[in-house]
């Protein structure tokens, strides 16, 4: 299962912590606890949807290291509200990140929340100052216990939207700026601006490099690039996983290859079977995942929650282009990345190992700019079953 921040805050906010927070802030204790039961997952909202591309990943990790939030956040919880400068400390950080977190969103957030619980304005500015430090200690707990960088932390926030889903209302969610937690089923969005993006690349290229010829000529070469690509991973199907859990997954992408071969018993689990992830995307010659990343990874952390005994092998490749060393040392650092963007996921990392071959073991030829591409890729391999 995926880390529960919320769970984890609830677990420390108990009914005397809450009633020593309402003191604080001159305010009834279970109207207190209702308006936290909302400021809390709004803030976890904001920091998922914040930390959905790589730079706002990168940015929390550094509000995370300058704040000095982790787990010493919550040592002397109990003591924290009952007198002393920790709370009001706590609330002049959290206050200072407002606006950085919900934009011109803070005061209709503070209205519903208010609306909701029946705690007066003020008490609600008191109040989310008061959590953002919080939820931030929570995620810097886990971003030192399993060593995150930026693409991990992105795994371990988007890993948090179906728990935000259960847990908070969608005018909630819509007011942290997060519109949609997560599908029932998943995967499959990928396609949704896949599409038409290659349907644009794919008039564009041919109109010049066909110049003269008939629009209706261009826009059939077209029509038959754009039918190639979608093809090649096949038709979308649902694969029901032991757990329960639906994926949308196309026929021939490394989901559907993966359960099959983990599900048949007389695959076994060898050093020569790897499956080469077909949705997988990194920065321009960087180690940093790209966010379209998420989904497949997404997709792989949940076949891994549904076979706890299976353990994988991470490979990162490169083409021959440039120098060898620095191929080496970019393919392990984006191997890594992997392993740790599936960690933030909620695997157990004892379950994972990254390795970079560089531009070894290539599966085309590097004369040509189709196979080059083919040869910047991560694979995986099962190494236990």
């Amino acid at each position: 299962m995926a880390i529960g921040i919320l769970d984890f805050l609830k677990s420390e906010f108990n009914d005397e912590i809450i009633g020593q927070i309402g003191k604080f802030i001159g305010e009834d204790s279970a109207k207190t606890g209702s308006a936290l039961s909302s400021i809390f997952p709004a803030v976890l909202g904001a920091l998922v949807r914040k930390g959905s591309t790589s730079q706002g990943a990168s940015e929390i990790l550094n509000l995370i290291d300058k704040g000095g939030f982790g787990e010493g956040t919550f040592k002397g919880l109990s003591s924290a509200f009952s007198g002393g400068d920790t709370a009001k400390t706590l609330m002049n950080a959290g206050s200072n990140l407002l606006g950085n977190l919900f934009g011109n969103n803070v005061g209709n957030l503070t209205d519903w929340v208010g609306r909701k619980s029946g705690v007066a304005k003020s008490g609600i500015s008191s109040l989310l100052s008061l959590a953002i430090p919080f939820v931030l200690g929570a995620l810097g707990k886990e971003v030192k216990t399993s060593n995150l960088n930026a693409s991990g932390l992105m795994g371990l926030l988007a890993g948090q939207a179906g728990l935000l889903k259960r847990e908070a209302s969608p005018e909630l969610m819509q007011l942290a700026g997060l519109q949609d937690a997560e599908p029932v089923k998943k995967g499959g969005s990928f396609w949704k601006w896949l599409i038409p993006l290659l349907i644009l690349l794919a008039i564009l290229y041919l109109a010049f490099k066909n110049c003269g010829r008939s629009p209706e000529a261009v826009l059939e070469d077209a029509a038959t690039e754009v039918g190639q690509a979608f093809n090649a991973l096949g038709e979308f199907l649902t694969v029901r996983l032991p757990n329960g859990i639906d994926l949308n997954v196309p026929e021939l992408g490394v989901e559907n290859k993966l359960v099959a071969f983990i599900e048949d018993p007389t695959k076994v689990a060898d050093e020569e079977t790897w499956f080469t992830f077909d949705r997988l995307e990194f920065e321009t010659g960087s180690d940093v995942l790209k966010p379209s990343s998420m989904e497949q990874l997404e997709n792989i952390a949940e076949i891994l929650k549904a076979f706890p005994q299976v353990t994988l092998k991470i490979g990162g490749y490169t083409d021959n282009t440039g120098d060898y060393d620095a191929n080496m040392q970019l393919s392990q650092r984006r191997a890594e990345n992997t392993m740790m963007g599936l960690v933030g996921l909620g695997i157990d990392p004892s379950r994972l190992e990254a390795e970079g071959y560089g531009e070894n073991y290539p599966v085309a030829s590097n004369d040509t700019e189709e196979g080059r591409q083919r040869n910047r890729r991560i694979d995986l391999r099962v190494m236990g079953k």
